[in-house]
């Protein structure tokens, strides 16, 4: 896991770590220094080769909705998992996307995890009846040692961003920022086009 920032693509990783950078200066906490703690614009995207690929760490934790979500439990399919949180205008931006995507590929063997940060349930809970997500989000109080599975994947403040996980369990894409429909559909797409030729039509 710690190689990560090696493992991307070398032409994305100067973007990716300019983005970091930026976010150094702008994402703190949005209580102690006006900071909005979110990252703005579209986010950058980071594709990586199957031969270079790292395994996405466990992570578990109650969800909004009352139950208890454990990635285990999804082992086999592609995994979209979205950190977001209600207090994000990026996130709100993105939240159609996610959605469209989810619903389009359910069926396929995708399963969508949401990770809801620094929020409060009520709020959080209200977002999703508005943007109409129904996938299943852990919620603030646990996703805090969700994140610390992502430390070396994910910078700490990077809000919105989504990860893009093979059927091996293995990080595929992550986009740092705002996604869209279209690159999160195409990124999504790439994962089960390249599950379907290495094991043949399901």
């Amino acid at each position: 896991m710690r190689n990560w920032h090696a493992r991307i693509r070398p032409p994305r990783l100067v973007l990716a770590m300019a983005l970091i950078l930026a976010m150094s200066a702008c994402s703190g906490d949005p209580q102690s220094d006006g900071d909005p703690g979110y990252v703005e614009g579209e986010g950058v995207v980071d594709q990586v080769d199957v031969a270079d690929r790292v395994e996405m760490p466990h992570f578990e934790g109650g969800t909004l909705d009352g139950d208890v979500l454990d990635t285990r439990d999804h082992a086999g399919k592609v995994l979209v998992v979205n950190v977001w949180g209600s207090w994000c205008p990026p996130c709100r931006e993105e939240a159609p996307g996610l959605r469209r995507v989810w619903e389009e590929t359910r069926d396929k063997g995708v399963q969508f995890i949401g990770i809801d940060i620094r929020d409060n349930d009520a709020a959080a809970l209200a977002f999703e009846r508005n943007y109409k997500i129904t996938y299943p989000s852990i919620r603030t109080a646990d996703s805090a040692q969700a994140m610390l599975t992502f430390s070396s994947i994910l910078p700490r403040n990077a809000i919105p961003s989504t990860l893009v996980v093979d059927r091996d369990g293995r990080v595929a894409a992550r986009v740092i920022g705002r996604t869209t429909y279209l690159t999160l559909r195409g990124l999504v797409d790439d994962v089960l086009a390249e599950t379907r030729s290495t094991t043949g039509p399901e």
